[in-house]
């Protein structure tokens, strides 16, 4: 290999690397902005989750995909939610065997401003409406290729 191969080579490994660490490092900090967010109002960051993402009625075999997890698991988390009168189980229009989870008004409200809180303080909340854009479109893009 030539010595402006090697060159070449080191150059966008590192450019790949620091991309990488710099996403990682975003990761974390907005994992942590988001735990912070959740336990104001005494929520895991799955339950969080689960509130975010029963912004329409679900089973909990689609919620468990969106989070990533086992059936059993959402039932365990969406038992603490409805234990504190967030969350219903009611009768799928289409399925007999399935429950839709579903939120109440009290579980609504709490969404909403869990979404409210989450969106402020951010460790991207320095950026423009535009700039924000732009980072989605371009990690979009990244994953589009993966």
């Amino acid at each position: 290999m030539s010595s402006s191969a090697v060159r070449d080579t080191a150059a966008v490994g590192c450019s790949v690397k620091e991309i990488r660490s710099l996403v990682v490092e975003l990761n974390k900090r907005m994992d942590a902005h988001q735990r912070g967010r959740s336990a104001e109002f005494d929520l895991t960051p799955t339950q969080a989750k689960a509130l975010e993402e029963l912004g329409r009625p679900r089973t909990a075999r689609e919620l468990a995909a969106i989070l990533s997890c086992e059936p059993p698991n959402v039932t365990y988390v969406v038992d603490k939610l409805e234990k504190r009168g967030l969350v219903v189980r009611e009768p799928h229009p289409q399925d007999r065997r399935a429950k839709r989870l579903v939120l109440t008004d009290a579980g609504r409200e709490l969404r909403l401003e869990l979404l409210r809180r989450i969106g402020r303080d951010s460790p991207l909340d320095h950026m423009s409406h535009e700039e924000r854009a732009a980072l989605r479109d371009q990690l979009a893009r990244a994953l589009e290729g993966a």
